[in-house]
């Protein structure tokens, strides 16, 4: 017998992180044009989600953090727009572990970017965690549902080019959460063929 998926199987990683960015980018967006108080506020805790790469004030925390931070109005608009199309998707299909599990490890190793930039360069965002899901995604057998659309195919080639450079979009950001996706889809894949090959039982799927 086959259950029927509730709506937290559905959208509950979704949620999860559409109130974490919300809770952390809204506030931070606001206080540039809200009085000095909250400005104050905002640089005190700004600095722990914007990475720089200036190697004298080295952000660890930040490299953990700041895939759940956009830095300005159309990062939020469009990486939650995504989260929103994308999330509930990829969580009926592959579980609420695997969504954590590849936005976090692609989410860090784009923020490591930063340090492929000149110096003092800085950059945050969901977007590099959220093209790990998308790289994940192509990689399985559900490509159809990013590649059956032609202007998710023009908006990723586009995002992934030193083209996207040009309107200050970090596209080495997006470019190695993208690889870090691929490869776990592969991955996951191969292991998914084995499973049913061999007929192991293996995970929630």
């Amino acid at each position: 017998m086959m259950r029927s998926r509730s709506f937290m199987d559905r959208w509950g990683v979704t949620l999860q992180l559409f109130i974490i960015n919300s809770v952390i980018s809204i506030p931070a967006l606001a206080s540039a044009s809200i009085g000095n108080l909250f400005t104050s506020l905002f640089a005190v805790y700004r600095p722990w989600f914007l990475i720089s790469s200036n190697p004298l004030v080295p952000n660890v925390l930040g490299i953990f953090m700041s895939m759940f931070y956009d830095p300005t109005f159309l990062d939020y608009f469009f990486n939650m727009l995504t989260l929103w199309f994308i999330g509930p998707f990829f969580e009926s299909r592959f579980g609420a572990r695997l969504f954590w599990e590849v936005y976090a490890v692609s989410g860090v190793v784009a923020a490591l970017s930063v340090y492929i930039y000149p110096p003092l360069t800085a950059i945050a965002g969901a977007s590099g965690a959220l093209f790990g899901i998308v790289g994940f995604m192509i990689a399985s057998p559900y490509r159809w549902a990013i590649l059956s659309n032609p202007i998710n195919i023009i908006s990723i080639i586009f995002l992934l080019s030193p083209l996207a450079a040009g309107y200050g979009i970090a596209y080495l950001g997006h470019l190695l959460g993208f690889a870090v996706g691929l490869a776990l889809g592969f991955y996951w894949s191969r292991k998914l063929v084995y499973r049913r090959t061999y007929r192991v039982r293996w995970g929630p799927y």
